[in-house]
């Protein structure tokens, strides 16, 4: 039997727009999400996400993994 899914922090969730953030924190009934690497967050009600697919969490590998420098 599968695990149920549940945002909470750290967690990657996608919203109902189908936009992937990582959960920062809950606060007033709303999970604060900020996009794969950093930007502005926002606020979604925690019944209006669900757990990403496999292919979802390979798009946060691609905005997370550091590229070495290229020396000139």
């Amino acid at each position: 039997m599968a695990e149920e899914w549940h945002p909470s922090a750290s967690r990657y969730a996608v919203d109902s727009n189908g936009t992937l953030g990582r959960v920062d924190r809950s606060c007033a009934g709303s999970e604060y999400l900020r996009p794969p690497g950093g930007g502005r967050e926002w606020a979604v009600p925690p019944d209006e996400l669900r757990a990403p697919t496999s292919e979802e969490l390979g798009r946060v590998r691609v905005f997370t993994t550091p590229v070495p420098a290229v020396e000139q």
